[in-house]
């Protein structure tokens, strides 16, 4: 009878697991790689050595790249095959988040409802396509902080170290990592009474783990320019936008639109179970609130309240995707509702799946989300002459440019006033870095010139002036706002 009654639940998931691999695999390579994105393809096709010395300078650490390198040996070398890696971490998760939901609450209709968010979730999808770090580590934070309860309840030195291993491997992909084992640490030790060995595994296990980090850490310091190397995020000095607290999870539960009806819509639903939740809390009291809700809500309150609480003293880069580590437990946080019979918080939450589905299906039927570099790559490499030369006036265009037409000879601008990489490692990828000059001396009559304004654009349009105003124009194009010129040279 015990697994007749498990059935239903093992049918339910298998549904939910088949409509997200279906919702995962649907136009995955339909969008070309971006900036970042031709960073990691082009940082995995460096030697591990490299890798490993942090030879590109990225602010993250070097574990998607392992992986993503020896994924690059195993399948095509197109942007599908490729993202494909992402696609199965993020099919994986929903599982994860199934199995959590289930140790933090023992309530399949919770653990249910938080696959099922998870599986249509717009943001999770997007970051499914997406050849970057974020399935990969929030897979391995629900997996850590799932074995780390289960070592609470056993009691067993071999899952603590499981767990440890897990969470290191987490701190090894993003850097955030830490604030979410900052959370489990921070829930063991206000269960310290009821809990003492776990508090005290769970401090063995943080110490083990920040001396395990040590090497990377002095590598990330060492840098001989910090400003344009792993540290350029926290650096990087930017305007205060207000709304960037109330958006960040909106963003991290339903993702982007352009919509403003949509946009709307979301931030109702999200304020309104934010505002409805604390006061079911208020209801609960603090000793009625369950600890599997504390443990949730205290991993939010690290990993998305202390970055943003940062932000708000002192603005730095914070792209929402780097919060990507809270967004599983913001899930389970949004599931949690359907226990709450008595109060709107289930229909809440009903309301957010049905708005997280059609967010989906816009994704998929809707425009291109990010630039198109493969199309306009390949508009160039269509219309080039031998001895052409191309010019980037951005790495926006450039990296990806490298990944899609490696024996171009091409270079990127110099003089950039808000640089993002060193010289050093746009060689280390195999590119160049031109002056005007320069271009004078590489160009053989022609040249392409092609500027994406996505970074210091009013640095851009100045030097395409320069160049238009000393050389004849032969062609002009522009595909998905990326505009490319074609030049040819003074007499």
């Amino acid at each position: 009878m015990k697994s007749a009654a498990k059935l239903p639940a093992q049918g339910v998931l298998a549904s939910i697991l088949l409509s997200a691999i279906f919702l995962r695999l649907f136009s995955l390579g339909r969008d070309s790689l971006w900036l970042d994105e031709a960073i990691s393809y082009l940082a995995a096709r460096l030697p591990v050595s490299q890798i490993a010395n942090n030879t590109v300078q990225s602010s993250h650490p070097p574990l998607y790249y392992f992986l993503l390198h020896f994924w690059l040996d195993l399948v095509p070398d197109s942007d599908t095959a490729v993202k494909l890696l992402s696609t199965l971490l993020g099919i994986l998760l929903i599982p994860a988040v199934y199995l959590l939901g289930q140790q933090l609450f023992e309530n399949r209709t919770v653990s249910l409802t938080a696959a099922a968010l998870t599986a249509v979730s717009p943001f999770h999808i997007l970051y499914s396509h997406e050849l970057r770090m974020y399935t990969l580590l929030m897979l391995l934070v629900v997996v850590a902080t799932a074995v780390t309860l289960h070592a609470r309840q056993k009691e067993t030195g071999g899952l603590w170290f499981v767990a440890g291993g897990l969470f290191l491997l987490a701190v090894y992909t993003h850097l955030f990592a830490f604030l979410a084992l900052a959370g489990v640490g921070l829930h063991a030790l206000l269960t310290y009474r009821s809990h003492k060995r776990a508090f005290w595994a769970t401090a063995a296990m943080t110490a083990v783990i920040l001396i395990c980090f040590i090497p990377w850490l002095n590598l990330m310091l060492a840098e001989a320019q910090p400003a344009l190397g792993s540290l350029r995020p926290l650096q990087q000095a930017t305007a205060f936008n207000p709304l960037k607290p109330l958006t960040a999870p909106v963003f991290l539960l339903f993702g982007m639109s352009s919509s403003f009806w949509y946009s709307g819509l979301i931030l109702f639903i999200f304020f309104a179970y934010l505002i409805v939740f604390l006061l079911e809390l208020r209801k609960l009291g603090r000793q009625q609130i369950p600890s599997g809700l504390g443990l949730i809500l205290l991993i939010i309150i690290c990993v998305l309240g202390l970055p943003l609480g940062v932000y708000v003293v002192r603005p730095f880069f914070l792209p929402e995707r780097t919060l990507a580590a809270v967004a599983p437990f913001l899930i389970i946080w949004l599931a949690w509702g359907v226990t709450r019979r008595q109060s709107p918080l289930p229909y809440l939450t009903g309301l957010a799946l049905l708005l997280m589905l059609v967010g989906t299906v816009s994704y998929h039927l809707g425009p291109l989300v990010k630039p198109p570099y493969r199309d306009a790559t390949a508009f160039v490499l269509q219309n080039a002459a031998p001895g052409d030369v191309v010019l980037h006036t951005s790495d926006g265009s450039y990296l990806p440019a490298l990944r899609y037409a490696p024996l171009l000879s091409q270079g990127v601008l110099a003089g950039d006033p808000d640089p993002r990489k060193p010289e050093a490692v746009y060689a280390a990828l195999g590119g160049q870095v031109w002056s005007l000059a320069d271009l004078e001396t590489s160009a053989n009559g022609r040249f392409w010139v092609i500027v994406a304004l996505e970074h210091s654009i009013e640095w851009q349009q100045s030097q395409y002036k320069t160049i238009a105003a000393s050389h004849t124009l032969l062609d002009e194009q522009t595909i998905g706002g990326i505009r490319i010129f074609l030049f040819e040279q003074a007499n």
